[in-house]
């Protein structure tokens, strides 16, 4: 299973959203989930992509599920951590290849935001996931041409020297190590 991440920077690049979904690939086999960063500080307009990302994959005739872990029980939140369906996230992917998952969570008071980078943690060790891909912020950024695999430290801190302005994309690859860092066109190539 793949696991692609978005973060903010990517949800408001309309030409980058554009590039993903016309570009979005996967072999039949080949199970995807879709992780986004919160948007807009706010649960309804975190919901709100969530349910456009899977429209504008949809119109592209890519067939995908789209849900806040909150729904079904996916993941469930607690002082302990997070704990993920293991059982219900591959029933829900296993017929279509795709699912999207917004970091909206049930709290005490009704729905919370969450922190999307510890979900992807959570979703890794808990699951079998074989890749994560992250995105530049630039989407054209040629850091994200060349489908780098991040591992180390001295990795990141040499490829800042020449992308300085992608320092956080890099920094994230860094935390979710191995991660390969693709652009919205490239991140299907292996």
């Amino acid at each position: 299973m793949k696991l692609l991440y978005l973060t903010e920077s990517n949800l408001r690049d309309r030409l980058f959203i554009q590039d993903l979904v016309h570009n979005f690939k996967y072999e039949l086999s080949e199970d995807v989930l879709l992780v986004h960063a919160p948007f807009g500080g706010t649960v309804r307009d975190t919901r709100f992509v969530t349910k456009r990302i899977s429209t504008l994959l949809s119109e592209t005739l890519v067939y995908n599920n789209a849900f806040t872990i909150e729904q079904r029980d996916l993941v469930k939140v607690s002082e302990e951590g997070m704990q993920v369906n293991v059982e219900m996230i591959p029933k829900l992917v296993a017929p279509i290849n795709l699912l999207i998952l917004g970091p909206v969570a049930k709290g005490p008071d009704g729905p919370v935001i969450i922190d999307s980078i510890e979900l992807v943690e959570a979703l890794r060790s808990q699951l079998s996931i074989e890749e994560t891909i992250v995105f530049p912020a630039n989407g054209l950024s040629p850091l994200g041409r060349k489908n780098t695999v991040i591992t180390d430290q001295e990795q990141v801190l040499e490829l800042k020297k020449a992308y300085d302005e992608e320092s956080e994309a890099l920094e994230l690859a860094y935390r979710l190590r191995p991660a390969k860092l693709a652009s919205p066109v490239t991140y299907s190539n292996s």
